[in-house]
């Protein structure tokens, strides 16, 4: 789903406020990551991760991956990605 430039300012300004959730280091994406970030998206809904210079994949592939998963990346700063992924059970959820 492709959101609006209103609709990423505002997951932006969310996310800005939380600090950084994981790191992909030198060990990539594992599956023990992939399980911490659908638990923390799950539970808070946006997040921040950076990908360390030492990663074995490149940022956009990570990036791919990422998207491949169902997890929307909001955007990219340098080597910090934002990301959402939307969960309608949660009683003060984002309504974009």
């Amino acid at each position: 789903m492709e959101y609006t430039g209103k609709q990423k300012a505002k997951l932006r300004l969310l996310a800005d406020k939380q600090k950084i959730m994981f790191q992909i280091g030198q060990n990539g994406l594992t599956d023990n990551v992939i399980d911490n970030i659908f638990d923390y998206l799950r539970k808070y809904e946006v997040g921040r991760i950076t990908v360390l210079k030492n990663s074995p994949l490149p940022i956009e592939e990570v990036m791919q991956k990422i998207n491949d998963l169902g997890i929307y990346v909001v955007y990219k700063i340098g080597r910090v990605l934002l990301l959402y992924r939307e969960n309608k059970n949660l009683k003060d959820r984002i309504r974009l």
